[in-house]
C-alpha cells in the first residue's frame, strides 16, 4: 500500500488533480484545507483567541486558497496510473506554482475495506 499526497496553490487546482486522481482510479480523497510557511507567517499568531478556538475564526481575515488532497492507495499500478495522470495534468514540476506531490510507502491501514 501507498499514501499519495498532492498540495494544490488553488482551489480550482485542487478540483482538477480530484478529478485526474478519480480517472485514474482512486476511489477515496480526504480533502484539507492548508496553508504553507509563508501564508501563516504572513499571518502571524493571534494572541485574542482562548483555549477553545475553531480554525475557522483564526483564519477570517485571509482566505487560504491551497488544498492538500490525501489517498490510500492499495496497488503499485493504481498508484503509477495517479502519478502519470496527475505529472501529465501538472506538466513541468519544477515550475513555480504547480503543487507538489508525495508518495510513501504505506505499512498499516485500518478502516479501508467496508
Amino acid at each position: 500500500m501507498f499514501m499519495i499526497m498532492f498540495v494544490s496553490k488553488t482551489i480550482e487546482q485542487a478540483s482538477e488533480v480530484l478529478d485526474v486522481w478519480v480517472k485514474a482510479g482512486i476511489q477515496g480523497v480526504t480533502i484539507l484545507e492548508s496553508a504553507g510557511m509563508q501564508q501563516a507567517a504572513g499571518r502571524g499568531f493571534r494572541d485574542d483567541v482562548g483555549i477553545t478556538f475553531s480554525l475557522r475564526a483564526l483564519t477570517r481575515a485571509t482566505e487560504i486558497h491551497h488544498r492538500t488532497l490525501f489517498s490510500a492507495i492499495k496497488d503499485e499500478a493504481t498508484l503509477e496510473n495517479v502519478v502519470r495522470a496527475t505529472t501529465e495534468y501538472v506538466g513541468d514540476w519544477s515550475r513555480p506554482d504547480v503543487g507538489v506531490l508525495f508518495v510513501w510507502p504505506l505499512t498499516q491501514a485500518y478502516g479501508l475495506a467496508k
